[in-house]
């Protein structure tokens, strides 16, 4: 029997991206006097906001997941993380290898060293909104001819996108999973692993 362990790391990285909201009000100033006459002087003020986007403390995603015999049974993972942000937030992801691969990639026809897999990500925001999206792991990398919509890094515009804010709120999760693999190649034996890396920015 061919013993195919996987190990999926996730790194974390906290991208804190300005997105200023500006803010204006009139204050009454001083009264001034012309001829006598008081002269109502109004002063205006302006301020701005800039966004503050990150993981909570003690909340980014971590953590590492042994699928065992991914030729065998199908598998599946979540890892939690809380995000601490004052306004709309962006999260992406990107996968290191596109796929769970084996250290020692096959040249013969009809042999593989890299399994495919699923990557779900799920945010939460304030007053119970929610946002999901799935995508296979070979959208998440780098070379991807076509790239999933929240592959990373997280910018103010590129990122799966939550709102209002998510100030502290639990229930986001990363979840990896895959059925049983079926082919059409046969997965040479090895251990195979893969790394995927969150980012977090503020969001227009």
């Amino acid at each position: 029997m061919l013993m195919h362990k996987i190990r999926i790391g996730l790194t974390a990285i906290a991208a804190t991206c300005p997105s200023a909201v500006l803010a204006q009000s009139t204050i009454a100033g001083p009264t001034a006097y012309a001829g006598g006459t008081p002269v109502s002087l109004t002063l205006p003020v302006t301020a701005s906001v800039g966004g503050r986007c990150g993981f909570a403390i003690g909340g980014a995603p971590s953590g590492t997941f042994d699928a065992g015999q991914i030729d065998q049974s199908g598998w599946s993972n979540q890892f939690p993380f809380t995000l601490n942000c004052n306004g709309a937030a962006r999260v992406a992801v990107t996968s290191a290898n596109g796929g769970l691969r084996s250290a020692t990639q096959p040249s013969d026809a009809g042999y593989a060293g890299i399994a495919p897999y699923q990557v779900t990500l799920n945010l939460v925001g304030a007053g119970g909104g929610s946002v999901t999206d799935q995508c296979e792991a070979s959208t998440l990398s780098v070379a991807a001819s076509a790239p999933c919509s929240f592959i990373g890094p997280a910018t103010q515009s590129q990122g799966l996108r939550v709102a209002p804010s998510s100030q502290n709120l639990a229930g986001a999760y990363l979840q990896v999973s895959a059925p049983a693999y079926t082919g059409p190649a046969i997965l040479v034996q090895g251990t195979y692993s893969d790394t995927l890396t969150v980012t977090v920015s503020a969001a227009l």
